[in-house]
């Protein structure tokens, strides 16, 4: 019972620091969490030259000032200790953006893979750019029907921000469309208004 006690206590604490962590950046990330999320995923993958996602306290540190969402000092180090539960001075890239980010839930997830999936019919893992431009719809786009933007805006938008995101701007990874939908997710609040999104897009 007093390890029991002990581990639930140690996840409330974790809760905590976490909760603090993501509060101070939601503002930060609230206008513009498409190009972070994108920008953090390609940013470390450029810097993963051993291909096991995993970097030191100096790269995590360095990366959240290159995107300006520096942590105070104070709440940086409790969530470093939290993440390297090993010691070794290395955290998991996915675990530390989920942490300070947060994370799709399930359901919001399996539409972004129903929607890769259907791009990628050949199950390569890859699909070209090409594709993309051809499938993507922004008819029903909220702005779009608003008139404050045209679909051809829009469309231009989403493939300019998404090749900036992939390492080869001529295909797009499961990791490099994933990335996309998580900033997006970040300033959508209800999962129906998420997946509607995607519905009108990929026609899913």
């Amino acid at each position: 019972v007093g390890i029991k006690q002990d581990i639930t206590q140690q996840e409330i604490d974790e809760s905590r620091v976490f909760r603090v962590v993501q509060g101070i950046l939601k503002e930060k990330l609230s206008k513009r969490g498409v190009r972070v999320v994108t920008g953090l995923g390609k940013y470390f993958r450029e810097l993963d030259q051993k291909r096991d996602g995993a970097f030191s306290k100096a790269v995590f540190k360095q990366a959240l000032t290159v995107f300006h969402l520096e942590v105070p000092e104070k709440d940086f180090e409790p969530l470093w200790l939290i993440l390297d539960d090993n010691c070794n001075d290395k955290v998991d890239y996915g675990e530390f953006t989920r942490a300070i980010i947060g994370e799709m839930n399930e359901y919001r997830k399996a539409f972004v893979r129903k929607a890769y999936m259907k791009l990628d019919f050949n199950k390569t893992g890859s699909v070209p750019m090409v594709d993309i431009r051809k499938c993507y719809c922004a008819k029903k786009h909220s702005r779009v029907l608003s008139g404050d933007a045209t679909e051809e805006e829009i469309k231009s938008s989403f493939l300019e921000t998404l090749e900036d995101a992939c390492s080869n701007s001529s295909e797009v990874s499961y990791c490099e469309f994933e990335d996309y939908y998580e900033g997006l997710s970040i300033g959508i609040m209800d999962d129906e208004d998420f997946v509607n999104i995607l519905r009108n897009a990929w026609g899913i």
